[in-house]
């Protein structure tokens, strides 16, 4: 009996063992969302990113949209940087190996708002 359930999972893999297959994300952002009180204001957050990689190698950190490196890491396998968020717009970041350019990960810190604006439309009258 035990016999078929084993070639069951061994013809049929679970989707949890699949997932533990897949390579962890390098980039991480934490927290990877910042909360404003009204839309159109600017949020405030400090943000931790961090970043693992399987080989030891020369890695940077950049804002995706403007190309600005932030820090690079030199001959590292894992790295963390603090980042003071202050926008108005979600932001990403990328990671990328410094010797070929190629970007290994991104990351998102996404912004939203507690209360949105909306302006009432006041139509005025004569008669």
């Amino acid at each position: 009996m035990y016999f078929r359930w084993i070639c069951v999972l061994l013809i049929f893999p679970s989707p949890w063992l699949l997932k533990a297959q897949e390579p962890p994300e390098a980039l991480i952002a934490l927290p990877d969302t910042c909360v404003a009180l009204r839309e159109g204001r600017n949020c405030y957050a400090d943000i931790t990113l961090t970043w693992e990689q399987p080989v030891i190698g020369n890695y940077c950190l950049r804002d995706a949209t403007s190309k600005y490196i932030m820090q690079c890491w030199l001959k590292q396998q894992s790295g963390t940087f603090n980042y003071a968020f202050d926008s108005q717009q979600s932001i990403s970041f990328e990671l990328f190996d410094s010797n070929t350019a190629k970007v290994i990960s991104t990351a998102e810190v996404k912004l939203q708002w507690v209360y949105q604006n909306r302006q009432k439309k006041r139509r005025w009258r004569l008669f």
